[in-house]
This record gives C-alpha cells, structure tokens and sequence, in this order.
C-alpha cells in the first residue's frame, strides 16, 4: 500500500503542476506484485478508490512510469540520464536494491535520498537521517554529499481505525464463542 500511494501522490503533483514529468523508476518487485494484484482485484478497493477508477483516473501508475523487474534493469538505472525518480522500497536502508542506489546516490552533491517513514535506530536509514557525514555500504565508506530528507504520515502499518475494522470483520454477525471468533486480541 505504502508505494501505490507514493506514485499516487507523485500522480497528482505532476498533475498540478508542482512537479516536472520526471521518469520514475519503480524498484521493487515486492510493490509491483501488489500493484499487480490490486491492479487484478478491484473488488477489493473501497469507496473512493472505485470512484478514482470510474473516472479512469488510475491510483497505481504514474504516467512516466518504468517497472523494474530484474537486477540488471535496476543496476542500468544509473546509466539514465539524471532527473529521475527512483522508487526502491526498503524500509530502513538494511538490504536490496536500495542500497545499491544509495551506494551510488549518496556521493552525489545533486541528488537527494528521501526517507518515507520511520527510520530505526542503528539502521544506515536511522544514521542517515540523523546526520551522519559518512556511510558504511558493503564494506565501503562512502560520503554523504546528497541532501537527505524524511518525511512521515505514509505508514505502510495499520492505525486504530483500520485494527479495529480487520477485528470487527471476524465478529461480524457472530457472538462471543462463535466458531472463528476470538477470544482474545494480544497487540505487539
């Protein structure tokens, strides 16, 4: 959920003018699964999202889209010509194809690594965001010459609202001792 609706915000700023069309290279093949399965199951959208696609407005592309597959399409990313979007998703930089563009991005005085939520202590995401001038990537140090930016209010984790929706589906139109009811919810 957490990348279909980055390049849906990245969508709508293109939209409004308040960024350039920028190719953007979605480098995930985790994301792009889902956006294949999302893409196969509008049943399951609710509401809004059923409207935005009455209207043929599509909230999992962006019109400048590349879906990166394989290693070696994500490792020629670096050979395109800058600007560009890179849309590796890797929690907190600890693994994947988002630190080899990291590797090759954070040396770089005109680039920027953005951040979308929370970056854990002593994860190279938690350092970075912190500050740190220098980074450890495979054994290397590599300095930190990109702006490095964060921001919240994209979390990929349930909230309230949404737990006590997933728990109400299992009671709904059962009673306490029911067959599939739970007798107790432990929240970790």
């Amino acid at each position: 959920g957490r990348t279909q609706e980055i390049v849906w915000v990245l969508d709508r700023l293109l939209e409004s003018g308040e960024i350039p069309p920028l190719p953007l290279f979605l480098d995930s093949p985790m994301a792009s699964h889902a956006s294949d399965i999302y893409r196969a199951h509008p049943e399951a959208y609710d509401e809004p999202t059923r409207k935005l696609l009455d209207a043929q407005a599509s909230p999992l592309d962006y019109p400048h889209q590349h879906v990166i597959r394989r290693v070696e399409e994500s490792q020629a990313i670096e050979r395109g010509k800058p600007p560009y979007i890179i849309l590796a998703s890797n929690g907190m930089l600890t693994g994947g194809r988002s630190v080899g563009h990291a590797s090759r991005l954070l040396p770089d005085p005109s680039a920027m690594v953005l951040f979308v939520g929370y970056q854990g202590e002593g994860t190279l995401g938690g350092h970075l965001v912190r500050g740190e001038s220098t980074a450890r990537i495979m054994g290397r140090s590599i300095p930190v010459r990109a702006s490095v930016r964060q921001i919240d209010g994209f979390s990929a984790h349930a909230d309230e609202p949404e737990l006590l929706a997933w728990i109400g589906a299992f009671i709904k139109g059962r009673r306490p001792g029911d067959r599939g009811v739970p007798k107790r919810v432990f929240l970790v």
